[in-house]
């Protein structure tokens, strides 16, 4: 054979081979490094066909289900981490993927079985002093919106103030659609904000400027709960995970003692939850994304208090309620490498929780995967707990607090849920006719 055919024959072979894989090799349906669901083969139709839908849903199908895709995603992960040996800062990261951290994630496989006095405090709170931090002055990598610095992998963030507004406008037509419930709202910041290097927090960076932006222009109707200055003085103990982009059951008990601050609640002392640590190491969402060796090296740990025992726990599909699924405060995560689906077993479209606290007190949670670990702290408080996710729920949120005798709503999202298009959805899609509720 000719030297200039040999190149074409080999490139021909191996196209043949790679295509008669995709049929030997079983499809994937859960990428675990990525923490997210792969595209599955798409239904053929003319329609799609001809509109190039088909074509684009195919193309994501081959790139999602490569053969042994897993194994070079590795690889590469390997290759990633010999680059960036010896501390300098790296501009490469082997398929990040979608980097919205903001999807919602469950350990439950949804089926289709069918159902079967107001107290306000008002207490002066001083104001705890930031913890002191020392930050490195730069970050050993950096690409693609994620920064390690001293082992820990954290999201960069930006802000601009339109996204504020929309956010801000977004928690007033629900604070004015119902004017019998007493609204929260609960910005939560993340880890980037407290032990980045200070050029990646201030300015149009920093999520306490976007925080305060927010909380400025919300409505008389709501109360905005500062969680970021018992974040940022708790900063020196174990509030955030390093590998993951949530906060640790220690976090969030800062959150929600500034919950109860601005509620006029007494909080539980901390002190008095026992608690106990997860079997296994937790490499998180942070870890998957970036397959650093830095950070594999030092795996977190899922720390779970023992809260209340509660009479139920009932996961729902949607807001009717018409089907549920089982569900629990605390859940066992398996053989999962995601420890945090600990925390309510992930993210239900909606989860009841009723009580022994009998105080005839209903609150409705509005609330992303932060929210997973706040919630349970609010069984201290609240006969009844109702837990939505407004990526999934479908709530009519006038008609469901009416439905249910709503006291109070949280709606707690983490800073990155202002540019979050399915959060931002969710909540607008729970106010029917909403431009009529817009406060000018």
């Amino acid at each position: 054979m000719k030297k200039q055919y040999i190149i074409p024959a080999v490139f021909t072979a191996l196209l043949i081979v790679i295509g008669l894989l995709y049929f030997i090799v079983p499809d994937v349906e859960i990428s675990e490094e990525e923490n997210r669901k792969l595209t599955q083969l798409p239904e053929f139709s003319f329609g799609s066909l001809f509109d190039g839908s088909y074509t684009s849903a195919m193309g994501e199908y081959m790139k999602d289900q490569f053969p042994f895709r897993r194994s070079f995603i590795e690889a590469g992960g390997r290759v990633s981490g010999l680059l960036s040996l010896g501390g300098s800062e790296v501009d490469m990261v082997i398929s990040t993927g979608n980097m919205d951290m903001g999807e919602g994630e469950t350990l439950a496989k949804i089926p289709t079985v069918p159902k079967e006095e107001k107290k306000e405090k008002e207490k002066k709170d001083e104001k705890p002093a930031p913890a002191k931090i020392d930050l490195a002055d730069e970050a050993d990598y950096n690409s693609r919106g994620i920064i390690i610095a001293d082992n820990r992998a954290m999201e960069l963030f930006g802000w601009e103030y339109s996204m504020l507004k929309r956010y801000a406008t977004m928690v007033n037509i629900i604070a004015v659609a119902v004017p019998d419930a007493k609204v929260y709202s609960l910005v939560v910041p993340t880890s980037v904000e407290f032990y980045s290097p200070v050029k990646y927090h201030e300015g149009r960076r920093s999520q306490k400027t976007a925080i305060d932006g927010i909380y400025g222009m919300l409505a008389p109707q709501v109360s905005s709960v500062d969680a970021y200055t018992y974040l940022a003085a708790a900063a020196d103990r174990y509030i955030y995970f390093r590998t993951d982009h949530h906060w640790t059951v220690r976090g969030a008990y800062q959150g929600y003692y500034a919950f109860c601050k601005a509620a006029g609640l007494e909080p539980v002392p901390e002190d008095s939850f026992s608690s106990y640590n997860v079997e296994g190491d937790f490499l998180g969402t942070l870890y998957r994304y970036t397959r650093k060796q830095v950070l594999s090296d030092d795996p977190d740990t899922v720390e779970v208090m023992n809260f209340p025992e509660v009479e139920s726990c009932v996961a729902y599909t949607d807001a009717s309620m018409s089907q549920s699924y089982g569900a629990g405060i605390i859940v066992d995560p398996g053989e999962s490498t995601n420890k945090y689906l600990t925390f309510l077993g992930g993210d239900n479209p909606l989860l009841h929780i009723v009580t022994k606290n009998k105080n005839g007190r209903r609150v409705a949670i509005l609330k992303d995967s932060f929210g997973n670990a706040f919630t349970p702290f609010l069984i201290n408080h609240y006969e009844e707990i109702y837990a939505l996710d407004s990526r999934s729920a479908g709530v009519d949120i006038i008609e469901f607090c009416a439905s249910h005798d709503i006291d109070d709503i949280i709606i707690e999202n983490y800073a990155f849920a202002i540019s979050n298009k399915e959060i931002l959805g969710g909540l607008d899609k729970m106010v029917k006719d909403s431009q009529s509720y817009i406060i000018q």
